[in-house]
């Protein structure tokens, strides 16, 4: 590659005058030092997918820099400021969380503060069609969620997080370029990159952190600690707009030295005289505020970390406080406001690795703090040797997702692939170590999400290139877990194969309040082809939406209302057993064709069960208890539409109404397009996705009670995502297809709510037939014929024996007995104590017992939890230890 050898010659020639330069000011050192700068060059010469993302980085900036070169005033002109003189703001008050006003006038225009703490629905217009030198504040603006793409103008005081976004678009083009610099060391770059960070480093040193006098925002504002204001944002976890300009600053160090800004002289400045000011106001305010807890606490180190390792030593300033008095900070320490990387890592359950936060947020830790551990090992400090407890946490968001590569879904986030970062850190750490075995692991983890379309190493961007290591040999299928629970979360994963075509998942949960979790009462998702065919609702644009409470809430989740919301569940039964003494996996398993779980939580019991009919088939099966007289069953479906028919196959008539009589939450009036039938037979729904080819389409069976009205409703959209619905079916602005089954004065415990779900693509049905073969309180049976197979499915909540039409005895929370061609396939008791059907007796020893007859080529094996008592026709009763697959002979 010419340009690759032309920049080894520069590099050469320039070797003298760039070392004497480096013991000056030791400068770059946040990501790469000058002697690292030709081993970045072979990698983007030796490995293809650096070449690619180094490529796609200078086609992102080229334009701007090959134009900033005749007209230097345009992109600094779209940079959201104080421009008009006499209102060049030096000091910005707060009032009720949002911009109040200004005061004060800099000699040079100052940063503008974002207009507003919320967000709201629009995004900028592209760059090249904004306001140069705009005044006012107010911002041309995109409809997110209208079909309408007409900008619109938005008035500063209610742009929410456009004036930031728009800030950090161009400040990330000038990170873009100043790394651009260190490659080529083509001085267009250079002045492209520096002109914006003069804009902003001065902008900003004349602007003092806002006040808030009535402390909407839990602090007064200004220096004085409290609160969740930033230095440049309402919130310290948003105060970002810092982190390319450290970097920036660390790039162009020597450059900016060469070359300061001519406001310099008029102030007898220094660049590093107004680096340190701002680096660390950022620093000092960020220590204070935000709180030690959660997220906030790491992503307030996250934004911080830079400005402190661009500092100089600490012997450098008057105040002796440089890059080792502020380390300590995180590596060690704690204060009143800020909890270091100790505590921080005691966060994580060493048990599960999991950190306390829905999926969303606690994937997202990880990363953070081992880009922080890369940047500080840079600069000598090791924070991740001895602590195991990182590798942990990150492989442990692997039993999170499903067979697609998406984080199941719950709580406040928006489902999707993890952050691979986390696993790129660790490969570059592990070879940088020289710890072979883990960079095998992460490698196979690497190779497994671009395998499966998640993870591109192409589009990597140039901290990818300075940091990712080639893939060192190693396998390309992640560990399978049958099941994984986590009691923080109240959430529990079940699985059935890991390949996306044919796997069988549910998750079932409980609700929590805070920690980023849901008070969703007791739900349930399912899956098909990869997909989850019964998501939560995600689809709202922030916390202040009109429509987040929907999402967020109870009627976003596929549940029983009203009653319980949030509060500790009690696992009554699980097969496969997950110890979560010991593990957030099972350890053993018992069927490789029924997993289950029972779960109740205050008044409510749900078991979900899950049958595998063959290598490509299954279902689910949904009996949900509620001990209240009027019921609300909420199911939402990915779906063009739904269509319901009766015991006879025939569509049901629904008329449309006004509304839904009653309203259990405040979050029902987002139930629109009602349309109700009164029926108490047992009915089919069918959701059909017209957006995938072939149609996918799920099947719900559910079993007839009385005192029952059926409607269906258009709920809001699913999600605001490309990837977590197949066909991108039900994303916003589209409506999701939603059933709601009513009883009154029928109570919902003795009378549960009976379903079975299957999902498939058009043409591939396997459910021929489903039956109520004998219901009591407490007690339900079906029968479930399939084109491969036919079970009878027995569910008790009572510890007794029930005898059935057919003369079965049972006794378990869950049993399952399978023919195929009109023979035995197997018998499986789920937490029972017995089963007995003819000469075939399965019976615990002691307490309960999950065990399971299967019948393979005239043999027969048994599998079980714990010693178990068997009797087959061909002999008399006996003892036989807990195993896996073992032959009765």
């Amino acid at each position: 590659m010419k340009f690759i050898a032309s920049i080894l010659l520069i590099l050469a020639i320039s070797n003298g005058i760039t070392m004497s330069a480096q013991n000056s000011g030791d400068h770059p050192r946040l990501f790469a030092a000058k002697e690292d700068r030709q081993a970045i060059l072979q990698k983007i010469e030796n490995e293809s997918w650096a070449k690619a993302s180094w490529k796609a980085l200078l086609k992102d900036i080229d334009v701007y820099v090959d134009r900033h070169i005749d007209d230097p005033k345009w992109i600094t002109s779209r940079l959201a400021m104080y421009w008009k003189d006499g209102e060049r703001y030096t000091q910005c008050y707060i009032k009720n969380q949002d911009w109040d006003y200004g005061e004060g006038n800099a000699p040079i225009p100052t940063v503008r503060l974002p207009g507003m703490r919320r967000w709201n629905d629009y995004l900028n217009v592209p760059l090249e069609d904004r306001t140069p030198y705009n005044e006012t504040g107010d911002m041309l603006g995109i409809s997110r969620s209208s079909g309408d793409k007409t900008p619109v103008l938005i008035p500063y005081k209610e742009s929410g997080h456009m004036i930031r976004a728009n800030n950090m678009e161009i400040l990330k083009l000038a990170e873009k370029s100043a790394f651009a610099y260190y490659i080529t060391q083509e001085e267009k770059y250079a002045k492209f990159s520096a002109d914006i960070f003069w804009s902003w480093m001065l902008g900003t040193y004349y602007m003092n952190p806002p006040l808030d006098p009535k402390e909407s925002s839990k602090g007064p504002g200004g220096y004085e600690p409290g609160g969740i204001l930033g230095y440049y944002d309402y919130e310290v976890i948003h105060d970002d707009r810092q982190t390319p300009m450290a970097i920036t600053y660390d790039f162009l160090y020597d450059y900016l030295n060469q070359h300061p800004h001519e406001h310099l002289k008029m102030i007898n400045k220094k660049p590093v005289d107004v680096a340190e000011i701002v680096f660390k106001r950022f620093i000092e305010i960020g220590l204070v505020r935000g709180g030690k807890r959660g997220n906030w606490n790491v992503n307030r180190y996250k934004n911080i970390i830079g400005s402190i390792l661009v500092l100089e030593s600490n012997d450098f300033y008057k105040d002796g406080k440089g890059r080792e008095h502020y380390i300590p900070y995180y590596t060690e320490k704690s204060g009143k406001h800020f909890a270091g990387l100790p505590e921080i890592m005691a966060n994580y359950n060493p048990t599960t690795g999991l950190w306390p936060e829905s999926p969303g947020y606690a994937s997202g830790m990880i990363p953070f703090v081992l880009d922080m551990g890369l940047k500080l090992y840079k600069s000598g400090v090791n924070t991740l040797a001895g602590n195991p407890i990182v590798n942990k946490a990150a492989l442990a968001n692997l039993g999170w997702l499903d067979a697609q590569g998406n984080l199941v879904l719950f709580g406040d986030m928006r489902g999707g692939p993890p952050n691979m970062s986390a696993f790129e850190s660790l490969l570059t750490y592990a070879t940088w170590e020289g710890d072979n075995e883990t960079a095998e692991k992460m490698a196979t983890v690497i190779r497994k999400n671009i395998a499966s379309g998640y993870h591109d190493r192409t589009k990597s961007d140039w901290k990818g290139i300075v940091f990712n290591q080639p893939l060192p040999d190693s396998g390309d299928e992640l560990p399978f877990h049958k099941a994984a629970y986590s009691p923080f979360h109240r959430h529990l994963i079940m699985k059935n194969g890991n390949d996306e075509n044919n796997a069988l998942m549910f998750t079932l949960y409980g609700g929590r309040y805070q920690s980023h979790l849901a008070e969703n009462g007791l739900a349930m998702q399912f899956y098909s082809k990869g997909w989850v065919m019964s998501p939560d609702a995600s689809a709202y644009e922030s916390y202040w939406s009109k429509d987040a409470g929907y999402h967020r809430g109870i009627t976003g989740s596929n549940t029983i209302v009203p009653g319980y919301k949030k509060g500790e569940i009690t696992i009554n039964a699980m097969d496969p057993w997950v110890d979560t003494t010991q593990s957030f996996y099972n350890a053993t398993s018992i069927s490789e064709n029924v997993s289950f779980a029972d779960v109740s939580a205050e008044e409510k019991r749900r078991l979900v069960a899950m049958i595998r009919t063959s290598d490509t088939t299954g279902y689910y099966v949904d009996i949900f208890r509620s001990d209240q007289n009027n019921n609300d069953y909420i199911h939402h479906n990915v779906g063009n539409s739904v269509v319901l028919k009766g015991k006879d196959h025939r569509a049901l008539e629904l008329k449309s109404v006004d509304d839904l009589g009653t309203e259990y939450d405040k979050n029902y009036s987002f139930f629109k397009n009602q349309n109700k039938v009164s029926y108490t037979n047992d009915f089919n729904a069918s959701w059909v996705v017209n957006n995938t080819s072939p149609n996918m389409i799920t099947d719900m069976w559910m079993m007839g009670q009385e005192n029952r009205e059926i409607y269906t409703v258009d709920a809001p959209p699913t999600t605001i995502r490309g990837d977590v619905t197949p066909g991108q079916v039900n994303r916003s602005p589209e409506t999701t297809p939603t059933l709601i089954v009513r009883q009154n004065g029928i109570n919902g415990s003795t009378n549960p709510f009976v379903s079975v779900f299957e999902s498939y693509e058009k043409g591939n049905k396997s459910i021929t037939n489903i039956s109520n073969f004998g219901t009591g309180p407490g007690f339900v049976s079906l029968k479930i014929v399939s084109k491969n197979s036919t079970q009878y499915i027995i569910n008790s909540t009572s510890d007794q024996v029930h005898r059935t039409t057919d003369r079965w005895m049972i006794n378990a929370n869950l049993a399952v007995i399978s023919e195929k061609n009109n023979e035995f396939d197997y018998f499986y008791l789920g937490n029972g104590k017995l089963f007995q059907k003819g000469k075939y007796k399965i019976e615990a020893v002691n307490g309960t017992v999950s065990a399971e007859l299967k019948f393979e080529d005239g043999k027969c094996y048994y599998s079980s939890d714990k010693p178990v008592s068997i009797q087959t026709k061909n002999g008399n009763a006996k003892i036989y230890p807990a195993g896996y697959h073992v032959e009765i002979k």
